[in-house]
């Protein structure tokens, strides 16, 4: 009869120690669905970003001077942007003819059409890449004032194509961007032509007065369709 009884009870507890088990790992499964159906502005905005740039360039570019502002709270900053003088701050090209200090052509960037759900943007852009640039995905981070817009563009030169990333920072004062600063490196060289920096070189540039002032950009920005993307007029900054 005690055997009996040990038997029932032992069975008894490996039920409610299997339904324990069982019961953690629903609500473990529960939690981790409910995380992909509802991620956090942090993980949208994460996601965004890497789509973007990995981070092993986004490193490339800090270590070059260019400043990241983090955050899911950027200002709006819609609107057009003169960054001039354009300077060179720094660059990892081997024997780089734009050596610091060295005065680039004006750059003009537009930008509109900012979310505050998803930190998605658009953005135009001249002399950054190249003569007119549009590009394929972009995101912005921030918060405060302070602000950084990530972008990847398709540019085309001598035959082939290359994927750069463009980010550009600063802080909204005003009508104005102070302490405007622009990077911008190859993310992907495997279908390039020749006289292309290679996948990993960039330069950081900023704006030599330290105010981007309100610009009227010009609507005739150079653009080519193909394939959902936009190409690049090549310009300076390559």
């Amino acid at each position: 009869m005690m055997k009996k009884t040990t038997t029932e009870l032992t069975t008894v507890a490996k039920g409610c120690a299997f339904a324990l088990v069982l019961g953690v790992v629903l609500q473990f499964a529960a939690c981790s669905k409910n995380n992909n159906i509802n991620p956090s502005d942090e993980e949208i905005l994460t996601k965004k970003i890497e789509d973007i740039i990995p981070q092993k360039y986004v490193d490339s570019l800090t270590k070059l001077g260019f400043t990241i502002n983090k955050g899911t709270t950027p200002p709006n900053v819609d609107g057009a942007y003169l960054f001039k003088p354009f300077t060179i701050k720094n660059s990892n090209i081997p024997n780089d003819p734009y050596q610091p200090g060295y005065v680039l052509n004006d750059g003009l960037i537009k930008l509109y059409e900012q979310s505050t759900s998803d930190f998605s943007i658009k953005m135009l852009g001249k002399n950054f890449i190249g003569a007119a640039d549009t590009s394929v995905v972009t995101a912005i981070s921030g918060s405060g004032n302070k602000f950084t817009v990530y972008g990847k563009v398709k540019a085309y030169r001598n035959g082939g194509y290359n994927f750069y990333a463009f980010l550009m920072s600063g802080e909204k004062d005003g009508n104005n961007i102070k302490n405007g600063i622009a990077g911008i490196i190859n993310i992907d060289d495997s279908h390039t032509g020749p006289n292309t920096i290679a996948e990993g070189q960039g330069r950081v540039a900023f704006d030599g007065d330290y105010t981007s002032g309100p610009t009227d950009f010009n609507s005739k920005t150079v653009g080519i369709a193909e394939r959902n993307t936009f190409s690049s007029k090549p310009s300076q900054f390559k």
